[in-house]
């Protein structure tokens, strides 16, 4: 069983993804960290690194490369414009196969629609957890939501 811990607040700041003119509703997704990758090879770790697509706007952005882990830990945010109609994907790729063909590389991938980003945020949730596993041969998505308080500082 795997797992993506992503952040989900309003979008503050500069950003290095290309943004379609007109917007909607900004959003900052900060992807912290991924947990009990599935080990493709027998004698090597992969090396994994996320990518991010606003399908509908053409968004993209990655991060960086973890090296050697089933366990990465990126830590990085991400400032979107999404529309209505849009969906966030974020997918996990080993770098170490990515460059050797097409389509190589996937490791799993999560996809939020905007709906479900308006619904985090209505019910004033910051965390959510994806968990994606294997149960009964059938591939299982969990959304756990949590409420954290901020503290001033």
């Amino acid at each position: 069983m795997a797992s993506v811990t992503c952040i989900t607040a309003p979008a503050t700041g500069s950003s290095q993804i290309r943004r379609p003119t007109g917007s909607a509703n900004q959003v900052r997704l900060t992807v912290l960290c991924a947990k009990n990758l599935v080990k493709k090879e027998f004698f090597k770790l992969p090396d994994p690194f996320i990518s991010v697509v606003v399908d509908g706007s053409g968004q993209s952005a990655t991060s960086e490369i973890c090296l050697n882990t089933l366990d990465p830990k990126w830590n990085v945010h991400f400032d979107l414009t999404v529309n209505r109609q849009d969906a966030i994907t974020v997918t996990v790729w080993n770098n170490k196969k990515v460059q050797k063909k097409p389509g190589a590389g996937f490791m799993g991938s999560i996809r939020v629609t905007s709906s479900a980003v308006q619904r985090i945020k209505d019910s004033g949730c910051k965390l959510f957890i994806v968990t994606v596993g294997k149960f009964g041969g059938q591939t299982d998505t969990q959304l756990r939501r949590s409420r954290h308080r901020q503290t001033a500082r």
